[in-house]
């Protein structure tokens, strides 16, 4: 059984129509509320994450800053590890790279890109992870302020991303849901799937283990009283499930922030996951339960 991390909180910034003095003042905002991560997507409709970053660096003293998540196929992989290289030391060595595979298809026909199926862009992930490991070691390429090169953020739930993050990045990301085609979106993995995925990643990662952190999405933050009555609220996340086993998935926090807190402490203890990262909508909500933490 590997030592427990401490707690890392992260929160996931929107910049859709957004100004330089309100992006800032978000970055500030999450540092005062105990973020210790702040970090930038990569879509079309959004402001580009490198500058992003780098502002979020200059607008905050204390959290690091980074990207959640990188989309794989919008980056050849050499100009996005000089980009890396060079936004590694302008931030001073406070960057977290992470990386998905891209989801969104009008976004890859806007940008002229091929979608593919699944497998095609867990190839192109694959490709890209293992070209910025060479690319961000090579003496002959710009360098990171971090040695031999910032942590990697890797991110999914099925076999093949999971084993991919195992394997080769430092932080293995929990999205916690998996599409199913009957219902035409993502659900949410249960208490006891998401258990079974943390074993996967623990079995691929074999030695490399113990250098892993491992983080978890979060889908929402509800402050309550009376949990039970929240369950409602839940149930586009899993149409399927109980309120019981709403209210018990990894991926949600239900109840009083001290109730959310006591939640981590299980979920650290059961699943190992000690770095949670919440988007923009619930930044407020999860900062009272970093306040009790």
């Amino acid at each position: 059984m590997t030592a427990q991390r401490p707690f890392r909180f992260g929160v996931v910034l929107i910049s859709e129509g957004c100004s330089r003095s309100e992006w800032v003042d978000k970055c500030r905002r999450a540092e005062d509320l105990g973020y210790d991560v702040i970090l930038a997507p990569d879509h079309l409709n959004l402001t580009s994450p490198f500058p992003s970053v780098v502002l979020a660096a200059e607008a905050t003293q204390r959290p690091r800053v980074g990207t959640y998540v990188l989309n794989a196929a919008f980056h050849n992989s050499a100009l996005l590890a000089r980009d890396i290289a060079t936004l590694d030391q302008f931030v001073d060595g406070r960057l977290e790279v992470g990386l998905g595979t891209g989801y969104v298809e009008w976004e890859h026909t806007r940008a002229g890109l091929p979608f593919g199926r699944p497998g095609d862009r867990v190839d192109r992930l694959a490709e890209t992870v293992t070209r910025l490991d060479q690319l961000l070691t090579d003496p002959d390429h710009p360098k990171p302020a971090q040695s031999p090169r910032p942590p990697l953020l890797v991110g999914g739930h099925g076999d093949r991303v999971l084993r991919l993050a195992a394997r080769q990045a430092e932080i293995v990301s929990f999205v916690g849901a998996q599409f199913e085609a009957r219902h035409g979106r993502m659900v949410v993995a249960t208490a006891e799937q998401m258990r079974e995925r943390v074993e996967f990643v623990r079995r691929a990662a074999g030695p490399r283990l113990d250098q892993l952190e491992f983080n978890l999405l979060s889908k929402a933050t509800i402050i309550t009283d009376h949990p039970a009555s929240a369950a409602e609220q839940l149930r586009r996340f899993g149409p399927d499930l109980t309120d019981e086993q709403l209210l018990d998935i990894p991926v949600v926090g239900v109840g009083t922030p001290r109730q959310i807190a006591e939640k981590l402490h299980h979920t650290r203890e059961v699943y190992g996951i000690s770095y949670t990262t919440v988007n923009e909508s619930w930044m407020d909500a999860f900062g009272q339960v970093i306040n009790v933490l």
